[in-house]
């Protein structure tokens, strides 16, 4: 076949460095060509994956792995779940029996997770599917969360493949209605759940703080940004340099992923917000509270970015004061949370350069006023 075209359309970090996603259009000679989604990871795992191809970037010297979507081979259920018939057989195991169905994509992150929406006349559900060994954990862990109080999406059912099967939460996606509630009830409200959650047991850690992964973040700003390099390099030891100061908090559960995309809200209480719903609990586990504070912090700083960019000035603006409300509360949980919240945070904003199309200088500049100036705390 011969490549008439292709487009980068997402590109995702991962623990060893870059997942990347084209679409691709071949010609195989004939009058048609074909479209496929192709997915490109840098430095890959050296297991043996079925159905990967591995080879060595000439340019780079580092080891690239292609593979065709929807077989994602950190993630086997994916190929079933997406195509309607093969996934009324994986509902049916689960004693789940529709009489038709749609399929649809809600979210994807290629190696970690995917969630499909299936719709049938009798039920909406949603499948998150994830490795495979995470499948029976992550369905435990939605019964016990749901148990203590959390309104976390009911689980329907588990399978050895790499999936449960959630149900639907009430409400609205908090990022959808920033414009529209008041941010100090709100972050009352956030404060309370984040509390409940802490409380629960946990029996392992939450996902890796990205403060982690600075040192590689500092090389793949500064690869990308080559005339900044200076800067970042001082942003780094900025960083590090509170971070080896700081004092480690005592683990308790945490989010491990918390932003206003994961949080939901009862649309007739926006007056005074009652959150109604809280996905994407398989990050969750013991951690440092900072962490899921610094992590809505600067999704918020982005995501009023991406609202200018999108000409949706009230989302920024509520973006922006939702962000500031949230920071001028670090205080009140001491000296050394303030100090944690701050690197975690300016983590986070350089991690967000990688991201296409990023508001590199303005990211950096946040990223910088967190650890450099004095006036930041």
């Amino acid at each position: 076949m011969t490549l008439v075209r292709l487009h980068r359309f997402s590109i995702e970090t991962t623990a060893r460095g870059f997942t990347a996603g084209y679409t691709i259009e071949l010609d195989p000679g004939t009058q048609t060509t074909e479209s496929h989604t192709v997915y490109l990871e840098s430095n890959p795992t050296k297991r043996d994956r079925p159905g990967v191809l591995a080879f060595r970037d000439e340019q780079t010297g580092e080891t690239v792995a292609a593979w065709l979507y929807p077989n994602d081979p950190e993630l086997p259920a994916l190929a079933a779940a997406v195509y309607p018939d093969a996934a009324q057989v994986l509902l049916a195991r689960l004693g789940l029996h529709a009489s038709s169905l749609v399929v649809t994509i809600a979210a994807y992150r290629p190696g970690k997770r995917a969630v499909v929406r299936m719709v049938a006349p009798e039920f909406t559900v949603y499948f998150k599917v994830v490795r495979p060994a995470a499948a029976g954990p992550l369905h435990a862990r939605h019964v016990f969360w749901g148990a203590a109080g959390v309104p976390v999406p009911r689980s329907r059912g588990w399978s050895a493949d790499g999936f449960i099967a959630l149900e639907s939460v009430h409400g609205v996606e908090a990022s959808q209605v920033v414009a529209q509630f008041s941010p100090e009830p709100f972050l009352d409200e956030l404060d309370r759940i984040t509390t409940e959650i802490g409380l629960i047991e946990s029996s392992g850690p939450a996902r890796v703080s990205l403060s982690a992964r600075l040192p590689w973040y500092v090389q793949r700003t500064g690869s990308l940004l080559p005339a900044e390099s200076p800067r970042i390099t001082a942003l780094g030891a900025a960083i590090e340099r509170m971070r080896a100061a700081a004092i480690p908090a005592a683990p308790v559960t945490v989010h491990g992923d918390l932003h206003l995309g994961q949080i939901f809200l009862d649309p007739d209480t926006l007056d005074s917000p009652r959150i109604s719903g809280v996905l994407d609990i398989d990050t969750a586990g013991l951690g440092d509270p900072a962490d899921d504070a610094a992590a809505l912090y600067a999704h918020l700083v982005v995501s009023a970015l991406h609202h200018d960019d999108h000409s949706n000035p009230e989302s920024a603006e509520g973006c922006r004061v939702l962000a500031a409300r949230a920071r001028s509360r670090w205080p009140r949980r001491g000296e050394q949370f303030l100090n944690r919240a701050r690197y975690i945070a300016a983590t986070h904003l350089l991690g967000h350069v990688l991201t296409p199309g990023a508001h590199s200088a303005t990211l950096l500049g946040a990223a910088t006023e967190l650890v450099v100036d004095p006036a930041s705390a």
